[in-house]
C-alpha cells in the first residue's frame, strides 16, 4: 500500500513538531520571558531546584509529619537549605512558611562563599516584638506610649539593637583623680572608656606568665564609636626561666573628643593584664570577661567582683582551682566541672546592674551587658543585643533599633517571612543558613512546612535573550571546567 506523499509528510513531522514543541516548553521554563522563575517546595524532597533542612541530626526526615502537616521539624542549630539556581537571574526572594515552638528568636541568612564564613543573618523572628505594646516606627519598633525618636537619641539607655547600627553616645566626663584598679584580667579584652577633660589616659599594667619561650607582643587598638584612630603595639619583657615576668606598664595618652571610644587589646592568654589606672570616672569592660589567676603557676586567687547589667552570663573555668559557686544578683551557680560552660539567668524588672560574684576567680565571663569593678564606673556604652534570652519588659527595653520586619501572620501559629538578595548572574546554587540559638537547650522547634523562590529578571528582549544565552554557555563551560 502507497501512503501519499499529502498524506506522508505531516506524518512524519509530527514526532518533529512535537520534539519542537517540548523543546519550546523547556526554553520557556528555563527562559521564561516575563523574567521570573518560581520554586516552590514543601520539603519532601521532590522539588528538583530545592533540597531538604540538612544535618539530618537537627532536623526531622523530610514529608509527612506526626501532626499531620508535610515539612521538616528543627531541632538543633544551625541548620542548611540549599537550591539549584535556575539559570543567570538578577535576584531571589525566598519566603518561607514556619512555625515557632518554645523557640522566640529565629534569623535566616545566604552564604556568600564556599568556605561558609561570608553569612549574613538577617532578623527572622522575635516574640519580644509580636505583642500588640510595640509599634513599628522608621528603623525599628517602640513601646506604645513612646515616642519614635526615642530611637534617634543616642542614649543607649532603654534601647537594644538587632542588626542594625547605633548612634555613638557624645559623652565627656570632668577627670576625677588618676584611679589605679587591680583587675587581673587574662587575654584578650575589649575596654570602653568616656574621655575626661579632653584626653584619654589609660595605663595597662601587663605581666607575661611565660608558660612559653620568647617574648610576646599585644596590639591596643583604639576605636571612637566604629573608626579606628590608633594602633599600637607592646612587647612583653619576657624571659626564657619558667618564673613570671615582671609587671610592666603600657601608656596611652591622646587627646578625645566627646564620645565613647573603645580599647581592643589584643594578646593570647599568657599575658596578664594586673591593673588599669586612668582618670577617667566611667570605663566598663565587656562581653568579654576572663579573671585569671595572680601568680599563674601557683593557686593564689583573684577573687572577681564585678557589676553588670547582663541578665544572662556563660561562666567557664579551665581549671580545677577555678570550681566555685558564682552568683549573679540572687542567682547562682556552682561550676562544678572544667571546660563545661554554666549559665546564670536573673529576673524580675531590676535593670539596674547587679553584683557578680566569683569568690576564687580563674574564670571566664561572657555577658549580654557590660562589666565594671564599681557601681559608679559602670556606663552603658552602647545600646543592648537583642538575644535569644532577652525579655524586652523586665530589661525596661522601650526601643530596639532593627531592620526587622514582623512575619506576616497566617494562623494556628504559623508565619511567612520574606527575604531579597541579590545574584550575579554566576550562581549555580544557592546555601541558606536558618539560626535557632539556644534551640536544643529549651527542647524547642522551628516547623517548615513550605519554601518558594522566586528568581528575577527584566522580561525578555531580543538584546536580553541573547546575554541570556552567552551568560549560559559560560556558566556551563564554567562548571565544565571546574
Amino acid at each position: 500500500m502507497t501512503i501519499s506523499r499529502f498524506i506522508a509528510v505531516p506524518i512524519l513531522a509530527v514526532p518533529w513538531i512535537a520534539a519542537g514543541v517540548f523543546f519550546g516548553w523547556i526554553f520557556l521554563k528555563r527562559v521564561p520571558p516575563s523574567g521570573e522563575f518560581v520554586v516552590t517546595s514543601q520539603l519532601d524532597g521532590k522539588s528538583p531546584f530545592a533540597d531538604p533542612f540538612l544535618p539530618s541530626e537537627r532536623v526531622t526526615p523530610p514529608g509527612a509529619q506526626p501532626e499531620g502537616w508535610k515539612g521538616q521539624r528543627i531541632t538543633g542549630d544551625p541548620t542548611y537549605f540549599s537550591a539549584r539556581v535556575p539559570g543567570p537571574y538578577a535576584s531571589v526572594e525566598v519566603a518561607i512558611e514556619f512555625r515557632p515552638v518554645r523557640q522566640p528568636l529565629i534569623e535566616f541568612g545566604l552564604v556568600r562563599d564556599a568556605d561558609g564564613k561570608d553569612l549574613d543573618l538577617e532578623p527572622m523572628y522575635f516574640e519580644g516584638l509580636q505583642h500588640a505594646d510595640w509599634t513599628d516606627v522608621p528603623g525599628g519598633y517602640v513601646r506604645t506610649g513612646t515616642s519614635a525618636s526615642r530611637l534617634q537619641d543616642p542614649d543607649p539607655t532603654g534601647l537594644a539593637v538587632w542588626d542594625a547600627s547605633a548612634t555613638m553616645p557624645l559623652l565627656m566626663d570632668p577627670a576625677g583623680p588618676t584611679v589605679e584598679t587591680s583587675v587581673s584580667l587574662r587575654g584578650a579584652h575589649d575596654l570602653y572608656v568616656v574621655p575626661a577633660d579632653g584626653r584619654l589616659e589609660l595605663g595597662f599594667g601587663l605581666q607575661d606568665v611565660n608558660r612559653k619561650r620568647g617574648t610576646t607582643v599585644v596590639a591596643f587598638r583604639v576605636f571612637r564609636g566604629e573608626e579606628e584612630i590608633r594602633r599600637e603595639a607592646f612587647t612583653t619583657n619576657a624571659s626564657r626561666e619558667q618564673a613570671m615576668g615582671k609587671v610592666t606598664e603600657h601608656r596611652i595618652s591622646m587627646e578625645a573628643r566627646p564620645g565613647v571610644y573603645r580599647v581592643s587589646v589584643q594578646a593570647d592568654d599568657d599575658v596578664f593584664i594586673r591593673s588599669l589606672r586612668t582618670p577617667s570616672r566611667r570605663w566598663v569592660v565587656g562581653p568579654r570577661l576572663n579573671v585569671g589567676d595572680v601568680v599563674g603557676f601557683a593557686t593564689t586567687t583573684f577573687a572577681a567582683r564585678v557589676w553588670t547589667n547582663s541578665r544572662h552570663v556563660v561562666a567557664e573555668t579551665f581549671h580545677r582551682e577555678g570550681l566555685q559557686t558564682v552568683a549573679l544578683g540572687d542567682a547562682t551557680v556552682r561550676v562544678v566541672r572544667t571546660h563545661e560552660p554554666f549559665r546564670l539567668d536573673r529576673f524580675g524588672s531590676a535593670a539596674k546592674p547587679v553584683p557578680l560574684v566569683a569568690p576564687l576567680g580563674d574564670i571566664r565571663f561572657v555577658g549580654d551587658g557590660w562589666f565594671a569593678y564599681s557601681p559608679a564606673a559602670f556606663f552603658e556604652p552602647k545600646p543592648r543585643r537583642v538575644t535569644d534570652g532577652s525579655d524586652l519588659k523586665n530589661e525596661g527595653i522601650i526601643g530596639v533599633r532593627t531592620a526587622y520586619s514582623r512575619p506576616e501572620a497566617l494562623g494556628d501559629g504559623w508565619f511567612a517571612a520574606r527575604f531579597s538578595y541579590s545574584l550575579d548572574g554566576t550562581n549555580d546554587r544557592l546555601r541558606a543558613v536558618l539560626s535557632a540559638p539556644g534551640i536544643a537547650a529549651r527542647a524547642g522547634a522551628v516547623d517548615i512546612r513550605k519554601i518558594s523562590l522566586t528568581y528575577r529578571r527584566p522580561p525578555l528582549s531580543w538584546e536580553a535573550w541573547w546575554q541570556i544565552v552567552r551568560q549560559e554557555i559560560r556558566n556551563a563551560w564554567r562548571r565544565i571546567r571546574s
